[in-house]
């Protein structure tokens, strides 16, 4: 996401007896972080050799496949599969290491965050979403795994149901919801969905790292939150994060 994203839901904007925190329960030590550094470190460089060899795929399939017949292309696309996963992998394990950089909390305008949302997938909206405290950019990566896994597990041939709700609550947070009427996940994987590199067992072959949602779940505790999923009544799953109100 560009900076002019994020600025467009995040503002920097004080209210009467409201300030912005100088400290944040976030905080990463210096081991974590050097940690952080050399994953952004080995993502980074990972990048270009994988960007080469994509390239030079695209060229034997260019130059071959009109003469080497369906079994090369064939294999040309299983190449390319696996090409594609470790690129994946290698920008979620930069948006891992991302994750833990320090905050630039402003006032998030949810409303703003989900109108993009609107735009991109075709979500709807359930009743006012309200301001909260946070990092722009990271909680627009929050919402936008979260309804992109949404879309991606809805069944083949149904059009996605995707509904994004917020709530004040009484401890001084917002808890947001993002709920679907997709496939749901199985009761074995409801405890175990945000571990680093768990992919549910009704999967079903569809692409992923099996880091997104974990991703998800260290930005929410960096906010000072927290993160779940339940069973949406009707079929399908209701993701939901808490993060502080403004």
């Amino acid at each position: 996401m560009t900076g002019t994203e994020a600025g467009s839901a995040g503002r920097t904007m004080e209210q009467p007896g409201k300030t912005l925190p100088r400290e944040w329960p976030g905080t990463v030590s210096e081991r974590e972080a050097e940690l952080q550094a050399v994953i952004a470190m080995a993502s980074h460089d990972l990048r270009s050799p994988l960007t080469s060899v994509i390239a030079r795929v695209d060229l034997l399939r260019a130059d071959y496949s009109t003469t080497l017949g369906e079994e090369f292309e064939r294999e040309i696309a299983a190449i390319e599969r696996g090409l594609h996963r470790m690129t994946r992998m290698t920008q979620e394990l930069l948006d891992f290491a991302t994750a833990g950089h320090t905050l630039d909390m402003t006032v998030v305008s949810l409303r703003s965050l989900a109108d993009d949302m609107i735009a991109d997938h075709g979500v709807d909206i359930d009743g006012a979403l309200p301001d909260v405290l946070g990092d722009a950019g990271l909680l627009r990566h929050v919402l936008d795994n979260l309804i992109g896994n949404a879309v991606k597990y809805t069944p083949a041939g149904r059009t996605p149901r995707i509904t994004v709700s917020a709530r004040a609550q009484d401890d001084g947070t917002v808890r947001v919801e993002v709920a679907d009427r997709g496939i749901g996940i199985p009761a074995g994987d409801q405890n175990r969905v945000f571990d680093l590199f768990h992919r549910c067992a009704n999967g079903d072959g569809r692409p992923g790292t099996g880091l997104g949602l974990a991703i998800c779940k260290r930005i929410i505790e960096r906010h000072g939150g927290h993160i779940g999923v339940d069973e949406n009544p009707g079929g399908g799953s209701r993701f939901w994060f808490t993060v502080p109100a403004w």
